[in-house]
């Protein structure tokens, strides 16, 4: 009987202590989630630092992780569409469906920008008419979401409210002192072509001027008329730099440099791991800055 005591103690107290076990749909996100929760969570994403989250497949793997999951966190504004609901679905799991309490959509927490009114159709391209969904490479934006997390992760486990306020305060509080630190990178008016609208919230951030995309239209590979047009902008707009996201193709970007040889391509990451020195969001964004900025 005894023993049988000290058996059932010891499992409250390992109950009592296991980790929220959550998943995201990107390396973004999953870092957010580990800045906030410490050692009080267990995260995985789903999606590479080098993947575009756009399009995943539903694999059964994906299926499997979030039977298990207590908390999934997604980015919403249709980027998942695809094929998250797929996995859900197939997970059986009641409580990570959109809007219960194991999942949290950080699109649905954060002001986006791009939103468009009136119909929309296929001919538009890739369009969210939610708005822009990639707002996680905006630092200000990841502060709200962040503060969501936190709202979350303590609404599931309530004993450990102070450590997830600690985890937020902590980050909060440096992510404010890094983006003081960063704007001083951009005093100058700084005009670039990206190849996709993935960093729309990073450039609204730091007021830089994103004269135009490659694509023609969003998720539209660049055609020969597109490209003449983009060739004539950089000459007028004395555009710099061309920014191309890690999972997209860099030879158009090439060539437009080829016919303006002032004009220099960056290639980089975008998440989290897009990198191999890139581990968390802070180098992310450091990243992003010394390669964008001045």
């Amino acid at each position: 009987m005894k023993v049988f005591s000290i058996l059932l103690f010891l499992g409250v107290s390992f109950a009592a202590h296991s980790k929220i076990k959550v998943i995201t749909t990107t390396t973004n996100l999953a870092d957010l989630v580990r800045q906030v929760g410490g050692d009080f969570v267990e995260v995985e994403s789903l999606c590479k630092g080098s993947q575009d989250p756009h399009f995943l497949e539903a694999k059964p793997s994906y299926t499997f992780k979030l039977s298990k999951a207590d908390l999934l966190v997604s980015i919403g504004a249709g980027l998942e569409e695809g094929w998250l609901p797929l996995v859900i679905r197939g997970s059986r799991n009641p409580d990570i469906r959109e809007g219960q309490s194991g999942h949290l959509v950080a699109s649905d927490v954060v002001s986006l920008l791009e939103q468009v009114k009136g119909e929309v159709s296929r001919s538009q391209g890739d369009v969210h008419p939610e708005g822009n969904p990639h707002f996680m490479l905006g630092p200000s934006k990841v502060i709200e979401v962040a503060k969501a997390i936190t709202s979350k992760l303590t609404s599931l486990d309530e004993e450990n409210k102070e450590n997830y306020n600690k985890g937020f305060k902590a980050f909060e509080e440096r992510m404010t002192l890094s983006l003081d630190r960063w704007k001083k990178k951009f005093s100058n008016s700084i005009k670039v072509i990206s190849y996709h609208k993935t960093l729309t919230y990073f450039y609204d951030e730091f007021g830089v001027d994103n004269i135009d995309v490659l694509e023609p239209k969003p998720g539209i590979p660049p055609t020969a008329s597109h490209i003449i047009g983009i060739i004539s902008k950089v000459k007028s707009e004395e555009v710099k730099k061309i920014i191309v996201e890690n999972y997209f193709d860099e030879t158009v970007a090439k060539r437009v440099s080829k016919e303006v040889p002032r004009v220099q391509v960056e290639v980089v990451p975008v998440a989290v791991y897009g990198k191999k020195e890139v581990d968390d969001l802070f180098t992310l964004y450091e990243y992003l800055v010394n390669k964008i900025g001045e």
